[in-house]
């Protein structure tokens, strides 16, 4: 260390000293030296383990790390995207704290830049401190040991002011991983001009979250694909890549599947798992689909959908203010209600060997939670804090809508330990089953296989930060 080899040289130069000027004081001369290595020892070690981000002499850089995603708020017209909250936090917190001397960079990266931007990124300059994301994209790097718990941080206020059930999704072996800041519920919604072309009036429904039998869903797909214009389709189906596979897991559940066993493990060889991968495969020889849906992405069928191309595709609280009327929302294909999904959004603290750039991201945070405004940002989706949700709720678009709808919201991934590893195997199988190369029984049985052999590792692996 360097403050140890300061403080060597430092007992060097006493000793030469004393044996020059003063031999017969050779034992106080030691003893003196003695006195000097401890105490460099202790600097240097006192350094490394200062807590405080508020020393004048410890500068903190920080790097906040955060994938594009849009985002409105009620409170703030002006607002597009996350990171633009999230630079208004720096800001804010930069203002009112210049003395703890630190500084803050946001930094964006596209949705699937998860390995680049974060793995790839420890150890060095570029590792973040905190990362702003979506619960799912998050859990992985709880579960390799990198992120720090944040229980030290809640005051009773903050943990009294956000919903149970989703402290609840942040806490993992009984400790808090995960700041949440907001909420978006995932529906399908469909076309209402679209269903009025189709002869699908009576499917149409205003101010509701509708849900629809099994055999109303085949008559929907059934009579869009039959009077739809050329170039027209029913419903999104995509599985190019691991974007946006959370929904098309949620449609495996369309004959009752759950997905996951209470251990935590894929069970769709199950007949209600195969049953949903059946309905996968019907879909494509009943032209429910956009042709060769397995070389598609989800941006595509995104575009198809704001092009008036595709009649069904999923929304949440948040897009669905974008379309307003012009749309109707229906829960997934289900049993008892249809199914409905959620995804949690907020903040994780990563170690990265330097205790002063972990308090200072921890400091940065109870701040934020302490900052009403700051929490206020989050209406437009659905907030995590309950104040923040009851002040703005009638200006979210479908609040209670949403709210009323929690009752059919299923949780996707259950506690898989390793949702990114499960992500990179799921939708290459549902590509093979969309091209024909393999059954609904295969799929369900190499998903099975695949999926558990990532999840039994990730268990196997898995170390909590203590």
């Amino acid at each position: 260390m360097e403050g140890t080899s300061q403080a060597r040289s430092l007992v060097g130069r006493v000793r030469r000293a004393a044996m020059i000027q003063q031999k017969y004081m050779h034992a106080l001369g030691a003893l003196i030296c003695a006195l000097v290595l401890a105490f460099g020892v202790f600097v240097a070690t006192g350094c490394s383990s200062v807590l405080s981000p508020e020393s004048d002499n410890d500068a903190v850089h920080l790097i906040i790390k955060v994938p594009d995603t849009k985002h409105t708020a009620a409170s703030d017209g002006t607002i597009t995207s996350i990171d633009q909250v999230i630079q208004r936090m720096v800001d804010a917190y930069a203002e009112d704290h210049p003395e703890k001397n630190v500084t803050i960079e946001v930094q964006t990266f596209e949705q699937d830049g998860y390995e680049s931007n974060i793995v790839e990124c420890y150890g060095t300059d570029e590792a973040a401190d905190i990362l702003y994301a979506d619960y799912f994209n998050m859990t992985t790097f709880i579960h390799d040991g990198r992120v720090v718990p944040l229980d030290d941080i809640i005051t009773d206020e903050i943990r009294d002011d956000i919903y149970d059930y989703i402290w609840d999704e942040s806490t993992f072996d009984g400790r808090v991983y995960a700041m949440p800041y907001l909420t978006r519920q995932n529906v399908l919604a469909y076309n209402k001009d679209l269903f009025y072309q189709a002869g699908l009036e009576d499917f149409v429904s205003i101010n509701e979250i509708q849900s629809w039998s099994h055999e109303e869903w085949d008559y929907v797909l059934d009579t869009l694909a039959q009077n739809l214009p050329e170039g027209t389709y029913p419903m999104m189906m995509y599985a190019k890549s691991d974007q946006g596979d959370t929904h098309i897991m949620a449609l495996l559940g369309s004959r009752g599947s759950t997905l996951y066993d209470e251990s935590g493990h894929m069970i769709l060889s199950e007949p209600e798992g195969v049953a949903g991968l059946e309905e996968i495969c019907q879909g494509v020889d009943r032209g429910w689909f956009p042709p060769h849906a397995q070389n598609l992405d989800i941006n595509d069928c995104s575009s198809l959908f704001k092009q008036g191309q595709l009649a069904i595709y999923f929304l949440n609280n948040v897009s669905y203010a974008r379309y307003g009327s012009s749309v109707g929302l229906v829960n997934f294909p289900g049993t008892d209600g249809g199914i409905a999904t959620t995804f949690t959004s907020g903040f994780e603290v990563f170690d990265n060997d330097d205790p002063n750039r972990v308090a200072a991201a921890k400091d940065f945070l109870s701040y934020v939670y302490s900052n009403q405004d700051l929490l206020a940002y989050a209406a437009g989706a659905l907030p995590a804090s309950q104040s923040v949700a009851q002040e703005y709720r009638y200006e979210i678009q479908g609040f209670d809508l949403f709210e009323d709808n929690y009752t059919n919201v299923i949780n996707i991934f259950g506690d898989n330990p390793d949702v990114r590893g499960v992500r990179e195997h799921f939708h290459v199988v549902i590509a093979d089953l969309l091209a024909g190369r393999i059954t609904a029984e295969e799929a369900a049985q190499t998903l099975d296989e695949t999926c558990n052999a990532v999840i039994d590792e990730g268990y196997a692996t898995s170390q909590l930060h203590k």
